[in-house]
């Protein structure tokens, strides 16, 4: 037992696959190296291959999905020109996919069939698409996925429509996910996570701008577990297990590893922001709009009172009105106090914390390719 949880314990930590590789080999003198590294690039290559067929299917039902808002059963229905191209403005850049992975490996390693992912994999990557729309509409962002916004390219009123016929198109994809096997259950987990996730949102846009001063690092805390934990990881995960017919006991034991992983990753986010180290989008993100990051907050509580003065005026700011110098005056701040470095503990602390809640779960998460490449896709995501 102490061994497996040991192998667990590096597989959530591990940066590569290699290096859990070594270790297992350490641990195991009776495992040829060599052995271990061949059958652990075959199941790599088998989950990849997996992966990959997954992105594929999932976008060609997401792509049927948005055809199907036109369809009507009592008469023809003329759009103007370009409608269709900027629905699949989003959908067509196609992200990382990262949540539609999790919840695939997720239900894989509860024993699910692979036909019976791809619906809930297009829904929440479809939801990805529709939030990020109203998202970047409410932050005012300029790129996503290393091209201009969706409102910036079709003007905002059409994209924050956009946005709602997107968001029809999910309703459509989770009528079809609710027929099928465990399909209720299904269905009302997914709303509770976008409900969540939308009191997240409200959170975060409250806190911006001229309210960010007073954020607390609880208030960010609930911010990221709302908004991100429960959309990024272990919505995902709970969604993935309840495919693969997995009971209460297995969700709350996901969700106890997914909330400080999201936590973590959303930590990390911000660290990488500042950091100017964001691919596919602009940087110093977070300053422009106005954030209560932890780092923002941090950096306010320990600064000097006319340095928090000036602080409370750029951050009062609007996005575009803030130039270079705003920009840097904030980064000078950051890095005085320290700010960096104390949101890297607290990430660690997180981590940590996801660490020990993956050890305490024992035999209740099973042990095979699936769920191993599901712990290291986690860990990736809060790693630098």
């Amino acid at each position: 037992m102490k061994a497996r949880m040991a192998r667990k314990q590096r597989l959530l930590l591990s940066k590569t696959a290699k290096r859990c590789i070594a270790k297992y080999a350490l641990k195991n003198p009776k495992v040829k190296p060599m052995a271990t590294v061949e059958i652990r690039r075959e199941r790599d290559q088998e989950v990849m291959s997996m992966i990959s067929r997954m992105k594929g299917d999932v976008h060609s039902e997401i792509i049927k999905a948005i055809k199907s808002i036109f369809v009507s059963q009592s008469r023809d229905i003329i759009e103007a020109p370009g409608l269709m191209d900027m629905l699949r403005y989003y959908p067509d850049s196609m992200g990382k996919y990262s949540r539609a992975s999790i919840m695939m490996l997720s239900a894989m390693a509860a024993g699910a069939d692979y036909k019976d992912c791809i619906l809930p994999a297009a829904a929440i990557q479809l939801f990805e698409d529709f939030a990020l729309v109203h998202d970047d509409i409410e932050d005012g962002s300029l790129l996503r996925r290393g091209r201009k916004t969706i409102q910036t390219e079709y003007g905002t009123s059409r994209a924050i429509n956009a946005g709602d016929m997107l968001h029809s198109a999910v309703e459509g994809l989770l009528y079809r996910v609710s027929k099928q096997k465990n399909g209720d259950a299904i269905y009302k987990k997914f709303r509770e996570i976008g409900n969540i996730t939308s009191i997240g949102q409200d959170k975060d846009i409250y806190y911006s701008g001229r309210n960010a001063i007073e954020a607390t690092e609880e208030i960010y805390i609930s911010i990221a577990a709302d908004k991100t934990s429960a959309y990024s990881v272990y919505g995902p995960l709970q969604i993935g297990a309840l495919i693969g017919g997995s009971g209460l006991v297995e969700l709350q034991v996901l969700e106890s590893i997914g909330l400080p992983a999201g936590i973590a990753f959303q930590i990390n986010d911000d660290i990488k922001d500042v950091e100017g180290k964001v691919a596919g989008k602009g940087q110093y993100e977070d300053i422009r709009q106005g954030k209560a990051t932890l780092i923002a907050i941090n950096t306010y509580k320990n600064s000097g009172p006319g340095e928090r003065e000036i602080m409370e005026s750029i951050y009062s700011k609007k996005p575009s009105n803030k130039d270079e110098s705003d920009i840097n005056y904030i980064l000078g701040l950051i890095e005085k106090t320290g700010s960096i470095g104390y949101a890297r503990n607290i990430r660690k602390e997180y981590e940590k914390s996801a660490v020990n809640a993956l050890l305490n779960s024992r035999d209740i998460i099973p042990e095979n390719p699936y769920s191993e490449a599901l712990m290291e896709l986690i860990g990736t995501l809060y790693s630098e």
